[in-house]
């Protein structure tokens, strides 16, 4: 399972990072995006150092042309793609009632329009390698990676809620149209990752929440993003993985005793 084209997108830190790392401990190719070189300078001299064989682009998944430049950075270096991970999550807060048109577009283009063009970029060369029986042990494999409002809401988070919602039903829709490649699509959810939060006070409130009582580790998301895309998950596809530590499952438990009392 070496040797795979790997394209991972949002590399700067967080689960982006963690990902990156995961996929070259397998002697992966890879081939890393993000908007900001600099913010993902320690990842890119780490892995040097390791000998990884690594390609960077300065990317946003949103762009056309960015995209574009992602697959012929692949293909320079590869001559075919196996597995993309998009880890992008663009998270935007703001009151219902405030939240503008610019805010709405700008949040759905960061998470929903970037996800579909490097879905799509990726599935092109996908189908010429399919119709040139190229296919790779395993088939090519997508990841996407957004959050647990995919299922749920905040007040506070409507157009951000609405773009994972529609990234998880796009990830759905992908898994259609590559299973007649030999290929697959998943997503994973993220919940309460120790990246994700700004203060101490935020960690506490989050962990509380959290049936297993502790917040998770990037790397932990990143060892299901590896499994989705290697042959042991060679019959997973259209499906959505929650690595929230069970706080899906007491959302539920509770929506289903208050409906039953």
């Amino acid at each position: 399972m070496a040797d795979r084209c790997v394209i991972v997108t949002g590399v700067a830190s967080g689960v982006g990072a963690a990902t990156a790392r995961r996929f070259a401990e397998n002697g992966d190719r890879l081939i890393l995006t993000d908007r900001n070189e600099d913010a993902a300078r320690d990842l890119l001299d780490d892995l040097a150092e390791k000998k990884v064989a690594a390609s960077f682009v300065s990317a946003n998944p949103a762009n056309r042309l960015h995209v574009h430049n992602i697959i012929a950075e692949a293909m320079e270096a590869a001559g075919r793609v196996d597995v993309l991970a998009h880890t992008v999550v663009d998270v935007f807060a703001a009151d219902f009632i405030e939240t503008t048109e610019e805010d709405f577009d700008r949040t759905i283009s960061a998470n929903l329009r970037g996800a579909f063009l490097v879905n799509q970029a990726f599935a092109k060369q996908v189908r010429r390698q399919a119709d040139a029986d190229e296919a790779g042990e395993g088939g090519a494999a997508i990841v996407n990676v957004m959050t647990t409002e995919a299922v749920t809401a905040r007040a506070d988070h409507v157009a951000f809620a609405a773009s994972q919602g529609g990234l998880q039903q796009l990830t759905k829709a992908v898994a259609m149209s590559l299973s007649a490649y030999d290929a697959r699509a998943n997503a994973v959810a993220v919940g309460a990752v120790k990246t994700t939060f700004d203060n101490e006070a935020e960690r506490k409130s989050a962990k509380d929440d959290v049936p297993l009582s502790r917040i998770g580790d990037p790397e932990e998301v990143a060892d299901v993003i590896h499994f989705l895309a290697s042959p042991a998950a060679s019959f997973v596809t259209g499906q959505t993985i929650f690595v929230d530590g069970g706080r899906m499952v007491r959302a539920r438990r509770a929506t289903e005793a208050k409906g039953a009392s």
